[in-house]
C-alpha cells in the first residue's frame, strides 16, 4: 500500500482512480471530487474541505479525521466503510451507500444524512440538527445515538436502535420493522 504523508491537494480529482493508497495528516483543499473511482483507501489524521472528497469508493477506511462544513455531500455512492473518531460539519452525507460501520462519529449538520443507505452499523453515533436523517434506509443497528435532528428515521426499514435519545420532531413515519432497546424518545 502506498503512504502519502502531510500534503495538501486541491483542483478536481487529484487523487482519481486511487488504489490501496494510505493518507496520513493530508488535508484535501478546495476542488471537487478528490477521491473518486477509488478502492481501498485508508485516511487518518486528514482534514477535509472540499467539496465531495469521497465519491465511488469501494472499500475504505477513516479515522480520526475533520469534514470542515465546505466538505458537503462527502461520502456518496460507495460501500464497505470503516469510519471512526471523526467529525462531521459539513451537511448531506451518506447517500446511497452500503455496508457502512461508524464508531465515536459526531455529525453536527445532519441535514439529508444517510439517505438511501442500506447495511448500517454504528456505535456512539451523534447527529446534531438538520432534518431527515436516515431517510429511505434500511438494515439499520445503532448502539448509542444521541440526537436532536428533526424528522428522523423516515420510510425506514428494519432498525434496531440500543441506549439512544432522541429529541425530534416527528420520527420513524412509515417505517416498518422498527425495534427500539434502552432508549428515551422525546419527540
Amino acid at each position: 500500500m502506498e503512504t502519502i504523508k502531510k500534503q495538501h491537494f486541491e483542483g478536481e480529482r487529484p487523487l482519481f482512480e486511487a488504489h490501496n493508497v494510505r493518507l496520513e495528516e493530508v488535508t484535501i483543499g478546495d476542488g471537487e471530487s478528490a477521491i473518486k473511482e477509488c478502492s481501498n483507501i485508508e485516511a487518518e489524521d486528514c482534514r477535509f474541505w472540499g467539496k465531495y472528497p469521497f465519491w465511488h469508493v469501494h472499500g475504505f477506511k477513516i479515522n480520526r479525521c475533520q469534514f470542515d462544513v465546505g466538505a458537503r455531500s462527502a461520502l456518496w455512492y460507495s460501500d464497505n466503510m470503516d469510519m471512526r473518531n471523526t467529525r462531521i460539519d459539513g451537511p448531506k452525507m451518506f447517500r446511497e451507500m452500503h455496508d457502512m460501520y461508524l464508531e465515536n462519529v459526531v455529525i453536527n449538520d445532519a441535514d439529508e444524512t444517510f439517505w438511501r443507505c442500506r447495511n448500517i452499523e454504528a456505535r456512539n453515533l451523534e447527529l446534531h440538527d438538520g432534518t431527515y436523517p436516515f431517510m429511505f434506509s434500511e438494515n439499520i443497528k445503532i448502539d448509542g445515538l444521541k440526537s436532536d435532528s428533526k424528522y428522523v428515521f423516515q420510510y425506514c426499514k428494519n432498525v434496531e436502535l440500543r441506549n439512544a435519545h432522541i429529541v425530534t420532531k416527528d420520527s420513524f413515519w412509515e417505517c416498518e420493522n422498527i425495534t427500539i432497546y434502552d432508549s428515551v424518545l422525546d419527540v
